[in-house]
C-alpha cells in the first residue's frame, strides 16, 4: 500500500510506479487504487483483482527464484527420512567430492512435494511406475524385500524356514506393508494364522530396523536401507526368500527440469550412475 516502498523493492522511481499503475488501469478500464496524501488503498476491483491474480504471481515468483538458485549451484531435494538417512546420505560425500561447487540441502520428509509453492527442486519418491504430464519421473531402482533380524534373535527363536516366523514379532513398516503377502507366498500359514502372529507398525523404515538390531523382532524391508547393518552384521538375513514388488524409488521434478543442466542435472546424473553401479 505504498508506492514508494513498491518502488524500493523493484529498484526503480515511485513515479515509475505510478505511472505503471496508471497505465494498467486504463487498460483494465478500472481504477485500483484510492490515492490519498502518502497513502494509497485497494479500490473494491483492485482487492478483488488482486485476489484472483495472487497465486499467479507467487508460481512467477517461485519459478524464477528456482531458477536463480540453480544457476547458484544450489539444489533442495526432498527425501524420505529413512531413505535419506539409510541410502542418500552415507553416500553424499561422493557427490560432494565430484561437485563441491554445488551446494546440497535435504529436506527429509515423507510429505508430497509442492514444486509450487515449495524451494524444492527434486524429489526421490517410492511409490508404483506411473507417467505424469505435469512432473519429470525417472526410476531410481526398483524394490526388492527382504527379512532381516540380530543374529541372536534368529539363534534363539531358531528361525530356519519361512514357517518360523510363526513365533516371532513381525516388524511392518509404512513403506512396505507386505508381511501378509510374504508370508503366504512362502508358508502354508493360512490368514488367520497370520493375523494372530504378534506385529508391530512403524511410520518409519529406520525405527523397525533399529527396533530389529535390538532383538526385538524381524523386519521385512529393503535391502538398500540395511546395507550397513548388514555389513557390520548387526543384521542377518535367516530365510532366502525375497518378494519382488512393482515399486520403486523414484526422481521427481517440475516438468521440464530434468533438461535445464545445472545442479538438477549433475545430481540426476550422479544417482543414475549410483543406482546402476549398486544394482
Amino acid at each position: 500500500m505504498s508506492f514508494a516502498k513498491a518502488a524500493e523493492e523493484l529498484y526503480v522511481t515511485p513515479g515509475a510506479v505510478g505511472q505503471l499503475i496508471h497505465k494498467l488501469e486504463d487498460w483494465l478500464g478500472v481504477k485500483l487504487f484510492h490515492r490519498e496524501v502518502r497513502k494509497v488503498t485497494l479500490t473494491e476491483a483492485g482487492a478483488a483483482y488482486f485476489g484472483r491474480i495472487s497465486n499467479a504471481l507467487g508460481q512467477i515468483s517461485h519459478a524464477s527464484g528456482a531458477l536463480k538458485q540453480r544457476r547458484r549451484n544450489q539444489i533442495r531435494i526432498s527425501m524420505p527420512p529413512s531413505f535419506a538417512r539409510k541410502w542418500f546420505v552415507p553416500r553424499m560425500a561422493r557427490f560432494m567430492d565430484l561437485h563441491p561447487e554445488i551446494s546440497v540441502q535435504i529436506d527429509a520428509s515423507a510429505a508430497l512435494a509442492d514444486f509450487d509453492n515449495d524451494a524444492i527442486d527434486v524429489a526421490v519418491r517410492h511409490f508404483k511406475a506411473q507417467e505424469s504430464n505435469k512432473l519429470d519421473v525417472e526410476l531410481l531402482f526398483l524394490d526388492e524385500l527382504r527379512v532381516y533380524c540380530s543374529p541372536s534373535y534368529c539363534e534363539k527363536l531358531a528361525l530356519k524356514q519361512p514357517e518360523n516366523l510363526a513365533k516371532a514379532t513381525l516388524l511392518a513398516t509404512r513403506i512396505h506393508p507386505y508381511w501378509e503377502r510374504w508370508l503366504l507366498q512362502f508358508t502354508r500359514l493360512s490368514r488367520q494364522e497370520i493375523a494372530a502372529i504378534p506385529t508391530i507398525h512403524f511410520d518409519a523404515s529406520h525405527l523397525a530396523i533399529d527396533t530389529a538390531k535390538r532383538d526385538q523382532g524381524v523386519v521385512l524391508t529393503s535391502t538398500s536401507l540395511v546395507e550397513a547393518e548388514i555389513a557390520s552384521g548387526e543384521l542377518i538375513e535367516p530365510v532366502d526368500a525375497r518378494l519382488a514388488v512393482d515399486e520403486g524409488y523414484y526422481l521427481v521434478g517440475p516438468k521440464g527440469s530434468f533438461a535445464q543442466g545445472g545442479a538438477v542435472e549433475a545430481l540426476r546424473l550422479w544417482l543414475r550412475q549410483v543406482c546402476r553401479t549398486s544394482s
